[in-house]
């Protein structure tokens, strides 16, 4: 165990809001804004040139693709037909940029995947044990032996950790819920906690997944959530980030979300969170794109959607890629051809990364190196959505990053 929500209440940081134009001390509501108002440009950056058209970028990827509709004219084949050097290098040696994996503590009892994961990467995060479903218990005492755990392992191989995450709509633990806001405020419970988290792992976190998953899923706005109801529905966001950096003042603070390269009208939404917390002087460092995608997505949505991420001249970080089979729309698509079109978006989203300017290359995270520890895995057993095989052995998808980040 490792604090509580009743801790005594850290100090309030004093701030100026951009909406207000006030000074304050602690949560503060601002003039109403609607999510989807006009956005205000930040004006500290401006929007970067990438090193090459989106169409260039994902030409590789095309080509593969185009490569493997020859092939499966021919008839089916196993993933392993597609070749695969038998001295590939490890993902780590290569890349200009951290490249990470996401973890459990539990996967840290498998010498083998202990073994793969030390070889091909530099980035561990957290699969969810660094979540609040994990350490707020129901008297809201803290517990942190997993995260802990994983701190520790990724500290003895020379490692990067990425803390995931803070504040999370789909996550109230009942400590919350049932606060006894006779002993602590709601506000200061809440910075208590982020406090007690990023606190802990100052110094080895090199980034925050602050707010997970702020925009709704058809990008009308903001979700709804316990944080949004008590604090306010962008205070308890523009809070978080304000926490954080007392918490950590060097950690890169990330917004994260998913389906961005799908639904450009939730990326639009995103992108507009994002100025109006960096308009607030909220301190936001960086913006996450999950990345859980099919393996049929059209050509170019994926190179599309980091090039409008990359506009505000923020790190960007590929924050939990995997491309499934079994989620793929086109049913008729045989399983031959939906490797071979994994291997491409593998391609793209890694050529789509290195086009960044190098200052906007946060990390290249996988969310799971081998298809047996996926969580899409346990969806359904069909499923290969990683870049290595059950055994360990790399993939397709793992030579097309290779390729990609050599470049």
């Amino acid at each position: 165990m490792g604090g509580s929500l009743y801790s005594s209440p850290v100090k309030r940081g004093r701030w100026r809001d951009a909406d207000t134009h006030r000074d304050g001390w602690g949560v503060q509501t601002p003039t109403a804004l609607p999510p989807d108002a006009p956005s205000v440009r930040y004006a500290a950056t401006s929007p970067v040139t990438l090193r090459s058209t989106g169409e260039e970028i994902s030409r590789r990827a095309v080509l593969t693709s185009a490569s493997a509709l020859a092939l499966s004219a021919c008839g089916p084949r196993d993933a392993q037909s597609q070749s695969v050097p038998a001295d590939l290098p490890p993902l780590k040696t290569v890349a200009p940029f951290r490249v990470g994996a996401c973890v459990q503590a539990l996967h840290l009892d498998d010498p083998a995947l202990s073994a793969l994961l030390a070889r091909q990467v530099g980035q561990l995060t957290p699969e969810w044990e660094m979540k609040m479903e994990y350490i707020v218990q129901p008297d809201g005492s803290f517990r942190f032996d997993a995260p802990d755990r994983i701190a520790a392992f990724a500290r003895a191989h020379g490692m990067a950790l990425l803390g995931h995450t803070l504040v999370w709509y789909a996550q109230s633990p009942p400590a919350f819920e049932r606060l006894d806001e006779s002993r602590i405020g709601f506000a200061d419970a809440y910075r208590n906690y982020i406090h007690a988290v990023a606190g802990r792992y100052r110094g080895q976190a090199v980034g925050w997944d602050v707010v997970n998953e702020a925009v709704a899923e058809d990008g009308a706005g903001w979700r709804d959530s316990l944080w949004a109801q008590r604090l306010g529905a962008f205070d308890h966001i523009a809070l978080a980030y304000r926490t954080a950096r007392e918490a950590d003042p060097q950690a890169t603070l990330l917004l994260n979300d998913y389906n961005l390269e799908y639904m450009p009208k939730k990326r639009a939404t995103f992108l507009k969170l994002a100025e109006r917390l960096l308009a607030s002087g909220a301190p936001l460092t960086g913006l996450g794109t999950q990345m859980h995608v099919a393996a049929d997505i059209a050509p170019g949505k994926i190179t599309t959607m980091i090039r409008e991420l990359a506009s505000l001249g923020l790190p960007i970080h590929v924050s939990e890629l995997d491309v499934s089979l079994t989620r793929a729309d086109n049913k008729l698509l045989s399983r031959g051809e939906l490797q071979r079109r994994q291997t491409a978006v593998y391609a793209e989203a890694a050529e789509a990364f290195m086009a960044l300017p190098p200052r906007q290359r946060f990390a290249f995270t996988l969310w799971g190196l081998r298809d047996r520890d996926s969580w899409l895995k346990k969806e359904n057993a069909s499923d290969a959505p990683a870049p290595f095989d059950d055994a360990g052995r790399p993939k397709a998808g793992a030579a097309a990053l290779v390729e990609a980040f050599r470049a």
